[in-house]
């Protein structure tokens, strides 16, 4: 459990830096953190 935790907080990272960089929309951001929380969370 503490690893999904781990990976989701390191995903998030890359993907604000991302968004910071003009790389991906807020909507993108929005979208793919959404998929990550149901990744990382599922059993």
């Amino acid at each position: 459990m503490k690893k999904k935790s781990i990976d989701y907080m390191l995903s998030l990272s890359l993907l604000k830096q991302l968004k910071s960089q003009n790389l991906i929309t807020e909507e993108e951001f929005t979208e793919i953190d959404l998929l990550n929380k149901k990744s990382f969370n599922s059993p």
